[in-house]
């Protein structure tokens, strides 16, 4: 059993902030191009659309318990992979942060359109709080392996990455998993119950 001491997670903790922070820019700045695609280039917006609607209809059918945990394996996979491309010098985790900030705003601003403020923040926050914290938990250590990576490219470090890897995966089943399922049950049946036509 994978196990990480709760004064172990702070320090970790401690050094993910600057790669949070580089997170929520990255993150944010895509949420706000996603805005204005859907109002400046509505053509795009539609096309975004249509492969969104194709996207969901893929969970269709499924029971709220397979919902769940067709959610947590989606989020699971792409957290974990952005964790470990991160080593790739950190490219993977800034453009998934980017791509999925762009799908976010666009998602939010076509919403708002439709079904207006509340039914568009019940869709997104009560999962949202739990999912995004642990989506950027993913993003910061991809970015964190990847600047080690750079380090230890140009100038070497006294931290293996392999080290740090095994470190990033101790923290991504102690604290980033755990968030993710508690996120995938939320969304399946509370989400869902809230934005679903009485």
């Amino acid at each position: 059993m994978i196990t990480m001491p709760s004064q172990e997670r702070r320090d970790y903790f401690i050094r993910l902030r600057p790669y949070l922070k580089a997170s929520l820019v990255i993150f944010g700045i895509g949420i706000v191009i996603g805005l204005m695609i859907n109002s400046r280039f509505p053509e795009i917006a539609d096309h975004f659309q249509s492969s969104l609607v194709s996207f969901v209809k893929i969970f269709r059918g499924l029971s709220k318990l397979q919902l769940a945990a067709a959610i947590f394996l989606n989020n699971a996979v792409k957290t974990l992979a952005a964790i470990l491309f991160g080593c790739l010098f950190g490219v993977i985790p800034g453009f998934f942060l980017f791509a999925n900030g762009i799908a976010l705003g666009l998602v939010f601003s076509m919403s708002l359109q439709s079904r207006g403020l509340w039914m568009s923040l019940a869709s997104i926050v009560p999962h949202g709080i739990l999912e995004l914290p642990a989506v950027f938990f993913g993003t910061s250590i991809g970015l964190m392996l990847g600047a080690h990576a750079v380090k230890s490219l140009f100038r070497g470090t006294e931290i293996t990455l392999g080290a740090e890897l095994i470190r990033s995966l101790k923290f991504f089943c102690t604290v980033i998993l755990p968030l993710l399922l508690i996120a995938a049950f939320v969304e399946a049946f509370l989400t869902s119950a809230l934005v679903s036509p009485k």
